[in-house]
């Protein structure tokens, strides 16, 4: 039975707008348009969540867009055609625009998870997000916009100085971000990856390459020992948290050997982490493909909405 009071831990961020966009067709056909709803279903369903608490993005507008992005590739953009070519998708219709508003969708409840997650020093979960291929000028490796940089311009309109910690635990290494914030003091980039896109030595980044034949104990005794190492140098005001399911034993298109138990025992390390310490959490989905990708996003978000983390200083 729901029980009206029980409190909250987590929130949650999705849209309908989420489903509706990016045809399962190409080099897209591994990746489950469906697994979002599925883990919001199956979370109402346990009475986990509640539909009318679920967070409603709008879409990233084009002045926010602008944050990041140039004025030549957003009206590039505005193409369908350009897009279904640069994601490799086949061709579309040229009045299909669905594609460019799934990528403003998801990255308003990117906006949305961060600016709930800041105020109200709450985690906040996006069913989808975390395009950390996007450059400025133009897309790569699925990634039409860059839904994390766009949220921290954003942000930092309203206070210079923050500090933000980019903690990317997809299969692949989020070149996008990396090369952004390449002269930004006030961004820290830390990836576990099997695949890497780009090299780059700069004090305010830590880019671990593991095999892509990987144990789940290799992998956690890297995480802890590599990220608590971080976090005490840097000392950031928040943290975004890719936590891509493609290093997941059964992805379809990735894959590190990771059991679905060490996939879990990896997020809720991130999340007892950055929790007591106190700091906001933006979590975002990454990349994860096949069918049972969902699962792995699926058990974060349930932790976190069963469990209480005791924050340090707090009863």
């Amino acid at each position: 039975m729901w029980n009206p009071f029980r409190r909250e831990y987590a929130k949650v961020v999705f849209s309908s707008d989420y489903i509706y966009g990016l045809p399962a067709v190409g080099e897209h056909k591994t990746f489950d348009l469906w697994k979002y709803k599925k883990i919001r279903d199956k979370l109402v369903k346990e009475k986990l969540l509640k539909r009318r608490n679920i967070l409603q993005p709008e879409l990233c507008s084009y002045d926010e867009l602008r944050l990041v992005h140039t004025e030549t590739y957003l009206r590039k953009l505005q193409d369908p055609q350009y897009v279904s070519q640069i994601l490799k998708i086949g061709t579309v219709d040229m009045f299909y625009n669905s594609i460019l508003e799934y990528y403003r969708a998801v990255t308003g409840g990117t906006l949305l998870a961060t600016a709930y997650a800041v105020r109200w020093n709450m985690p906040a979960f996006n069913l989808g997000g975390g395009f950390h291929h996007a450059h400025p000028d133009r897309a790569e490796g699925f990634c039409l916009i860059n839904d994390v940089a766009i949220a921290i311009e954003k942000f930092r309109k309203l206070r210079r100085g923050f500090k933000f910690m980019i903690i990317d635990l997809d299969y692949h290494q989020g070149n996008g971000n990396l090369l952004y914030f390449k002269d930004d003091p006030n961004v820290f980039t830390f990836s576990i990856h099997a695949d890497s896109w780009v090299e780059m030595d700069r004090p305010q980044n830590k880019d671990i390459l593991l095999p892509k034949n990987c144990t789940d104990e290799l992998y956690m005794n890297t995480l802890t020992r590599e990220l608590n190492d971080s976090c005490l140098q840097f000392r950031p005001d928040a943290v975004f948290y890719i936590a891509g399911s493609d290093p997941y034993e059964k992805d379809t298109l990735a894959g590190m050997g990771i059991s679905r138990e060490g996939m879990l025992e990896r997020n809720v390390f991130v999340y007892k982490k950055v929790r007591a310490a106190n700091l906001p959490l933006i979590v975002l989905a990454g990349g994860g493909y096949g069918k049972e990708s969902w699962v792995v996003y699926y058990d974060f978000i349930r932790y976190a909405l069963k469990n209480k983390v005791r924050v340090h200083g707090n009863s």
